[in-house]
């Protein structure tokens, strides 16, 4: 894996006080569906319940409640019923709090890699476990609080998901938590990947396909074994996953750059990886990307088109809803960043949705 040494204080210089544009993103994503999941305030009971086992801090909980993450869970899966949505939310509100712990500046585990390195390598082992693939199932792990909420999910997923299902749940846990390791030690060396690189390991941070991995628990209904092994399903999940990341790492520049004028850890996102490997303005940067999702629109749209057709007609409208499943991720994934405090993106939209950000 490349990298280049990069003086993190010069690249948050750049990036501080410049001004983005960027268009409407849910134009670019033009008949993808938002939508919303209908027990919204159900979701939110499971939501603020999870917190408050999950997040001793009370500063943090209110946080996590401005930030309204059960909007979050409704947007990312509108369609399952009520009876698959506590674990759907469940999972998504230990990620949050999961990820925050080791991201979050100032935290014991953000500027700690070996303890760090140590709570994910323990999250690994409590995840084979529940999920009931541990290659030694009779040497129990104990469980933190953080890692208490993985055994009602693992306990729904052995319910309904085959030992394949789960084994592939699992990978792409394992992907997410080992490039989360990759992520925060460029950080701490205060270096930035290559922009290749960096692709790699941001499908793995995003966390995405881990969420897509769990789209036929929420459908409530499996894929047919023929279509499920096609490289199309796999290029669903990595569309989803490339547009997320994208529009997420234009979206959330404006909070990633530090408060501080003497920092000393690396802003890891692909506009600053852009502007330092090719030489461009952070505005031209965002407009690389912008190209680049538009290329992904097309070739999701294209995987779609063929396992339609490979479903054949009496499982062609599950299928279409799967697809579904899949763009409302992305189009969720948007206006929930447009909504949530959580970015800051308050008073930076214009009224043709375009934003206008002062990083």
């Amino acid at each position: 894996m490349g990298s280049q040494i990069l003086e993190p204080q010069t690249m948050a210089d750049i990036l501080r006080g410049q001004t983005i544009h960027v268009p409407d993103l849910l134009g670019i994503f033009r008949g993808w569906p938002v939508m919303a999941n209908a027990h919204y305030d159900d979701i939110a009971s499971v939501v603020e319940g999870a917190f408050d086992r999950l997040c001793k801090s009370p500063t943090m909980r209110e946080k996590y409640r401005r930030a309204n993450y059960a909007r979050f869970v409704s947007l990312y899966y509108p369609h399952p019923n009520w009876d698959r949505i506590p674990t759907l939310a469940l999972y998504i509100t230990w990620l949050f709090c999961w990820d925050d712990a080791i991201d979050q500046q100032g935290s014991k585990l953000s500027s700690n890699l070996l303890h760090a390195q140590s709570n994910r390598a323990h999250t690994l082992r409590v995840l084979e476990q529940v999920l009931n693939i541990a290659p030694f199932a009779n040497s129990l792990v104990e469980y933190d609080e953080v890692d208490a909420e993985l055994e009602t999910i693992g306990e729904q997923l052995q319910k309904f998901y085959t030992f394949e299902q789960r084994r592939v749940y699992m990978a792409h846990m394992r992907t997410y938590i080992e490039n989360c390791d990759k992520e925060q030690s460029y950080r701490l060396e205060g270096t930035l990947p290559d922009l290749e690189s960096y692709k790699e390991m941001r499908h793995g941070t995003a966390a995405v396909w881990t969420l897509c991995a769990l789209i036929e628990y929420g459908l409530g209904e499996n894929m047919p074994e023929h279509v499920r092994y096609m490289a199309e399903v796999q290029t669903l999940w990595s569309e989803t996953s490339r547009a997320i990341w994208i529009t997420n790492d234009i979206l959330s520049l404006k909070k990633e750059i530090p408060q501080s004028s003497s920092t000393t850890e690396s802003i890891i996102n692909a506009i600053p990886i852009l502007v330092s490997e090719c030489g461009v303005s952070p505005q031209q940067a965002v407009e690389t990307l912008l190209r680049e999702l538009v290329v992904s629109v097309a070739t999701f749209e294209k995987a779609a088109a063929i396992l339609l057709e490979a479903v054949g007609q009496e499982r062609r409208e599950w299928m279409q809803t799967y697809c579904d499943a899949c763009r409302c991720m992305v189009t969720g994934s948007i206006q929930f960043t447009y909504e949530s405090t959580r970015y800051g993106l308050a008073g930076c939209l214009n009224e043709d949705g375009s934003l206008s950000m002062v990083l």
